[in-house]
Formats: structure tokens, sequence, C-alpha cells
């Protein structure tokens, strides 16, 4: 386990384990990793693929390796788990990449971080990096942080502000609407057209303060997914106008992303595994909703108080929230996966204005004694599912009902042929 965490807006830590905390000089250094360098289609209607048909052809090599039981529909409607080899095959990973991450809304980061025309930050969403920039006319947009001439990041740091987007590799240059700006030396190739290599556009919404990236520019509007959540935050007496990020936290995990949601949406170990929370929190009377399609929602009542508890939700696929009215408070889980076996998770922590640092201090330090109980409970999962010993688990269907409900969208997403 490996902890690095962001206080805003100048102080970067990092820890592994339970070591000392250390400073480090970037947020991003732990993020460097490679990617599959692609140069998108032109008309690709939206998708994510290399322009030489040999990695298509790779890709559906791998799709047609990818085998689903026929019954496992059934068996997830009777409690039964998704097969213990759909977290820690490389091919199920594969396909898990092209029909889930690469046709889904996903929590990128924080408006906040974008006042100024050429404010940037940077992002994965499986294997995609990600650049957010604001434009000299406003508007917010995404592209493929993937230069159109070899396939290099355009951007290394993880946030900043520039006054255009040059790559670090050629020096092809970007303006911050994404089309090239200039490429050195193209006026020696007569049908170089700069026109024909603007970056790679996709579909950015934001609510409240949070910004979500799809890379299908083809998907249905953020709110299709969303639905009624904006309700279930008002309830929560959350008023996201009030709130602004002020610290961002982030982990690295030895399990499958898929193990850290599930643990995420039930509360039956927190009798056993969270002790310091279950005296905050009756867990005995913990709600769980799994009446939408694409989240659920988890409410705990405070043992102690009569003031609002606390409420919890997923939203499909890869973002959770944690919502609390006293104090006013979010944070936003995010989980990525780095392959099969491993994965990344950031919590940023979002506060009103007036939360004194001791409420702050106690709040995040729960959270961060939580969050480190969890992890050893899924790495210990995630050696579990590799042993091979059970290939399939049963839910405890009275108090594990948001696993269920998520799994079948797993199942959902990844049966579908397009």
């Amino acid at each position: 386990m490996k902890i690095y965490r962001t206080i805003y807006p100048t102080l970067h830590l990092a820890q592994e384990g339970n070591s000392s905390i250390s400073a480090i000089s970037s947020p991003c250094v732990f993020q460097r990793r490679s990617f599959l360098n692609f140069l998108p289609r032109e008309d690709a209607g939206g998708g994510i693929y290399a322009e030489h048909d040999h990695s298509k052809d790779v890709m559906k090599s791998m799709m047609a390796d990818f085998q689903i039981d026929p019954m496992l529909a059934e068996q997830l409607e009777q409690g039964r788990t998704l097969p213990a080899s759909w977290y820690c095959d490389p091919v199920v990973y594969e396909a898990e990449k092209t029909r889930i991450f690469h046709r889904s809304w996903q929590y990128t980061g924080d408006i906040g971080q974008l006042k100024e025309p050429g404010d940037f930050i940077t992002a994965t969403i499986g294997d995609l990096p990600i650049l957010v920039v604001r434009g000299n006319d406003g508007a917010i947009r995404a592209f493929a942080n993937v230069c159109r001439h070899r396939g290099s990041e355009v951007v290394l740091e993880c946030s900043g502000n520039r006054k255009t987007l040059q790559c670090h590799y050629h020096g092809w240059t970007y303006n911050l609407d994404g089309s090239l700006r200039t490429a050195p030396r193209s006026n020696e190739q007569a049908s170089f057209v700069k026109e024909k290599f603007s970056l790679k556009s996709f579909a950015l919404e934001t609510w409240g303060p949070m910004i979500f990236v799809n890379p299908d520019t083809a998907a249905p509007p953020l709110e299709k997914v969303t639905a009624e959540l904006p309700a279930v935050f008002e309830r929560g007496q959350l008023d996201l106008a009030r709130l602004r990020m002020r610290r961002h936290d982030v982990y690295e995990i030895a399990a499958n992303w898929k193990s850290i949601i599930e643990n995420f949406n039930e509360c039956y170990h927190c009798p056993i595994a969270h002790p310091a929370f279950s005296k905050l929190i009756d867990v005995d009377s913990y709600k769980v909703e799994t009446d939408h399609e694409f989240f659920s929602t988890y409410y705990g009542p405070l043992r102690q108080s009569r003031q609002n508890g606390v409420t919890y939700a997923t939203l499909w696929p890869t973002v959770m929230f944690a919502l609390s009215s006293a104090p006013m408070a979010m944070q936003v889980l995010c989980v990525m996966p780095i392959d099969a076996n491993h994965s990344r998770e950031t919590i940023d922590y979002y506060f009103t204005d007036d939360i004194s640092e001791d409420d702050m201090r106690a709040y995040v330090e729960l959270s961060d004694l939580v969050q480190r109980e969890d992890i050893v409970l899924v790495e210990s999962v995630q050696r579990g599912l590799r042993s091979r010993a059970v290939t399939q688990g049963n839910l405890m269907l009275s108090r594990e009902r948001g696993i269920q409900h998520f799994q079948k969208l797993v199942y959902r997403f990844l049966s579908a042929t397009e």
C-alpha cells in the first residue's frame, strides 16, 4: 500500500505502509506509467482504436478469448458472485477497458483547479491518458493526452497552466482548443495538413464542482446516469455550491478495481473490520437502496445523535460518494485499474469554507483509518481470488444487495457485444 496526499494548495506528501510521511516535489510523480500509444481515427465515431488495422485485429482476438457462462445472469440473480477469474484475468481486464471504461462517464477532477485560461489537469480512464483544460474562450474541454505525431503523452504534469499544449517529445504544439498550432519542420512535407491532426476530443460535463469525462463522444448525457442522484444529495442536506476541494489523497492498492467498489457497497463487514466507525454509525440499521439503474445508495444513522447520519452512493462504474451534513462535507472516491490485480484509488475531500481545522482533521483522520482498514481487506480478497481455491462466491443478500447491483452492471456491460 502506497499513499500520496495533496493538501491544497501546495503541500505534497508520500507514505508507504505505516512508514513515516515524507514530502515529495510533485503530487503527480506516482502517476507516470506506460500507456499503449494510439492515434485516434477520424472516422471512429467516438471509438478509441489505433489507426493500424493490426491493433484492431489484436483487440478482436483478445475479445474472442473472453467467454461468459450463459448461466451467469441467473446465478447473479440468485446471489452468486462474479467468477473469481474476473478479478485477476488480464483478458477480462482488456474487455473491461473497451466495454466499460471507454464507454462510461467517470469523475476526473475538481472544476476549482481550472479557474483561468490555460489551467489544466491530467488523469487516466482505464488505459486512456486524459487532458482537461480551460480554453481562452472560457470553455472546459477534454482530450486524449496523446500527441497525434507518434503517440507520446503531450503533458506530463498533473496540473498547471500553459499558453499552449506542447508535446515534450518533438515539440508538436496544440492550441487550448486542441487544434494543432504548429509542427516543427512541417514545411518540409508538402502533404502535411495541420487541420487533420487535432487532439482527440472526449465528452465532458460538470456537476457542481465535479468534472466528468466520457471517452465515447456519442454516449448519452451524464444526467442519464446520475438520474435522481442529485435529489439524494439534497436530502442529505449537501449544498454543492458551497463546497470546494481541500485535499486529494491517493492510495495504490494490490487489488482488482471491482473488489474495492464492492467493499464500499456493503457494511456487512463494518462491525468486525471498522470498530471506530461502528461506534459512531448504527451499522445494524444501515439502509441500502438499489432501485436505480446506474447508482446505489446507503444510509447509516448516527448512534448518539439526532442529526442526519452519513449517506453513501456508488455511481457506475468507478465513483463513490460519502456525504455528511455535520460538518457539511463530501468525499469523492474514484477507483482506476492499473492492471487486473492493482488499482489506484483517489479521495477528493470537499468542505465548506467555514469548517474549522480541527473538524476537518478529525473528519479526514477517521476516513483515512477506514480506508487503511479496507485496503487490508481487499488485498486479502485479491490473494484469495488469485489462489483459485474458490471459483465463485455467495452473497449474503440481506446485507450485500449493493454488490449484487454492481455485479449485474459489470455483467451487462461485459456481455454487450457493441
